[in-house]
């Protein structure tokens, strides 16, 4: 005879796993119009992948859906969030208007299942980078007990949707504090464009409706009857055949990652196509139970526009700190190129020359007709490369360059300049530093 266990707990639990409705009526008023709509596709795709990841052993993270006001970003939560529940005012979605210890034990609640978050505006720029590694890590901050002892932290292992009208990395900067954004919490939480760029907002596919606003207010409102049935629909198959379910899920996310991602792509970008990968799969496993209502490969064409266009808004397959430091040291050079340079050679003119305040370095013509900076070592390390390994920086630019070895090999090269007497050792950026490539 089976045990019963009943839980019982000091606090009542907040939860919205409920269920209204029949799987059918879900599929019909809200799941087949993710088909052609990508952004539609990823939400729901993520929904039903959480509970892949204790299977797969892949790593938890976010989506975080940044765009302008009205495209409809909450719309994709809240149909993602329908997978798993709804009811009450604002159904499954959850607000990233909270502190992180109070996301600790949201994010405990949602283990092996999607956590959808809206307006990450409402979130304390200061707590920012935090919670993008608290959510995909897992854990929560280690606290002591009154006598001393220390306290199990709260553990969790989830998948994570959020929006807002900016990024990650735009919260952030708004500490004023120069907090610049780590490649680790870039791959962590996943900065994808709303706006699908078809003209209806979030929408490529209209499926009859008007415009992109009426699909929008449809499905809000049809997530507000519907909710809850496809997750249920789901975790049997998952129940039935862990092992199986678990391994076919991972082999058709490598299988995505080596379709998608060209030889040389930095393990950066390969950790985040894998996430996309496994949302594919399951989308794909979702199709193929009868949960979702959409045909084959519906869910890794759409979920592969998605990776596309992020892979478009980061620039390229490199990794995070090489696109950093180009862009550290070219928007030095875009802000203070005139003010902090000091003309040399024959550009240099005593009688017109303005007085250089807090000079970095020295600028001169190079036979090409652009520009080459010659930087001082203790301002390239403390100014122009903040923040960087400025060693690392320079060795990025050579590779690429923009920075002139010196004959000797090494990153810095010995050249003449006003106000000294002998050659002097300094970085010497080429005009290759403001190309566009």
């Amino acid at each position: 005879m089976p045990e019963r266990v009943i839980f019982q707990s000091a606090h009542p639990v907040d939860d919205a796993f409920n269920v209204v409705g029949t799987l059918a009526d879900w599929q019909d008023q809200i799941g087949r119009y993710a088909e052609g709509n990508s952004r539609l596709m990823l939400a729901l795709g993520a929904a039903f992948a959480a509970p892949l990841l204790h299977l797969t052993g892949y790593e938890g993270g976010g989506f975080h859906l940044k765009g302008a006001s009205s495209i409809g970003k909450t719309t994709a939560l809240a149909v993602a969030g329908s997978v798993w529940g709804g009811g009450g005012i604002r159904g499954y979605v959850r607000s990233w208007r909270t502190t992180a210890n109070a996301l600790e034990g949201i994010a405990a609640l949602h283990c092996d299942t999607l956590l959808c978050l809206d307006e990450m505006g409402q979130l304390e720029p200061r707590e920012a980078g935090h919670v993008a590694y608290m959510l995909s890590n897992g854990v929560g901050k280690a606290r002591a007990t009154r006598d001393g002892t220390t306290r199990k932290p709260l553990e969790w292992r989830l998948l994570f949707l959020s929006s807002g009208e900016i990024g990650l990395a735009e919260k952030m900067a708004e500490d004023g504090r120069g907090r610049r954004l780590a490649a680790g919490q870039q791959v962590r939480v996943v900065d994808l464009p709303a706006d699908a760029g078809a003209g209806h907002g979030m929408f490529e596919q209209l499926h009859g409706f008007p415009n992109g606003d009426a699909l929008a207010r449809h499905l809000r409102l049809a997530t507000s009857r519907v909710y809850g049935k496809p997750c249920r629909a789901f975790i049997p198959h998952l129940v039935d055949h862990p092992r199986r379910a678990g391994d076919q899920a991972a082999g058709y996310a490598r299988e995505c990652v080596d379709e998608w991602c060209p030889a040389g792509t930095s393990g950066q970008v390969l950790r985040v196509a894998a996430r996309f990968g496994l949302v594919a799969a399951a989308g794909e496993m979702a199709a193929r139970w009868g949960v979702a209502p959409w045909p084959a490969q519906a869910a890794t064409r759409d979920v592969k526009r998605c990776f596309d266009d992020w892979l478009t808004e980061r620039g390229g397959t490199e990794p995070a700190e090489v696109r950093e430091a180009i862009t550290t040291v070219r928007r030095f050079i875009e802000q203070h190129g005139a003010s902090r340079f000091e003309p040399a050679g024959t550009a240099a003119d005593p009688e017109r020359d303005p007085r250089i305040i807090n000079r970095v370095g020295f600028r001169r013509p190079d036979t090409s007709g652009g520009t080459e900076y010659l930087v001082l070592p203790e301002s390239w390390r403390s100014e122009v490369c903040a923040g960087l390994d400025p060693v690392a920086a320079a060795k990025v630019l050579a590779e690429r360059g923009m920075l002139a070895r010196g004959s000797d090999g090494k990153l810095q090269d010995r050249q003449r300049v006003p106000g000294f007497a002998n050659p002097i050792r300094c970085y010497r950026l080429t005009s290759r530093i403001l190309d566009d490539a």
